[in-house]
């Protein structure tokens, strides 16, 4: 990212941006026959209580634009089940669409990989919707490797299996 505009911890005052990117992201995908989030899934009061907890981080080309948004975690039980181990979980990474194309996802990823270090922790994981083809190989592009495909777990929507990936980070 640009030293002009880093990624920042988000504050309270970020959750409806974060919740507008993330509906414009999944309208686009239902629009495109992606199911992988559905529009309206993931309420602002929600993200305002992650963004309480520290786990949103965003970054904002001027004060009013959400550039990009991303969420990380430290255990998720939810969807790695028995294999929940202290990792960097990445979750909710976006790009605003009218930034496609300026590797900012990849700088995210960065970012996400330093914060992670930072912590003393030395893996990465994520998980993205089996029949997401293209984020699949994205990911890949970006040193994470598939572990397994499982279940979505019951009290999420939009498709019905994920794939989990992971990446070790130099420590």
């Amino acid at each position: 990212m640009p030293e002009s505009a880093p990624m920042v911890t988000a504050t309270s005052a970020d959750a409806d941006d974060i919740v507008r990117l993330r509906d414009r992201l999944a309208e686009w995908m239902v629009g495109n026959g992606i199911a992988q989030w559905l529009p309206g899934e993931y309420p602002a009061a929600t993200v305002t209580e992650e963004t309480t907890r520290g786990e949103w981080f965003v970054w904002r080309e001027t004060e009013t634009d959400l550039t990009a948004a991303v969420r990380i975690v430290w255990r998720d039980p939810d969807f790695w089940g028995a294999d929940d181990a202290e990792a960097g979980y990445i979750h909710g990474l976006m790009v605003a669409p009218e930034y496609r194309g300026r590797d900012l996802g990849s700088r995210v990823i960065q970012f996400c990989a330093d914060y992670t270090l930072a912590k003393g922790v030395t893996v990465q994981r994520l998980d993205t919707a089996a029949n997401n083809s293209v984020l699949r190989k994205y990911y890949a592009a970006q040193g994470f490797v598939e572990v397994r495909e499982t279940r979505l777990p019951p009290q999420f929507h939009g498709t019905e299996n994920v794939v989990l990936m992971e990446k070790p980070l130099a420590g």
